[in-house]
């Protein structure tokens, strides 16, 4: 699903700004998450990937209004922070 919105994304300014905004919300939630000790940074942890969730969930609804994804696609949080992690060069979730 990522090679997918990547590649449209060179060609689509508001889907490439989704796409930027994901990878700047999974970094964010990869380096709480080996910084969390812990329940220190839990909080801040859950609100991280909350925001993150909300973007992937806009990126998939566009991408579905674009007819990029079919319907019933479903998104796995864990292996989308993994991959977009990969994408930016910092592996980890």
């Amino acid at each position: 699903m990522l090679e997918i919105i990547a590649g449209t994304a060179e060609k689509d300014l508001q889907l490439e700004t989704l796409l930027r905004t994901m990878e700047e919300y999974a970094l964010l939630y990869i380096y709480a998450k080996r910084r969390q000790k812990g329940c220190d940074g839990l909080g801040e942890l859950n609100n991280l990937r909350d925001e993150l969730r909300s973007v992937l969930d806009e990126t998939v609804s566009y991408c579905k209004d674009k007819g990029l994804l079919a319907e019933a696609v479903h998104v796995d949080m864990d292996t989308m922070i993994e991959e977009l992690g990969e994408r930016s060069g910092h592996p980890g979730g």
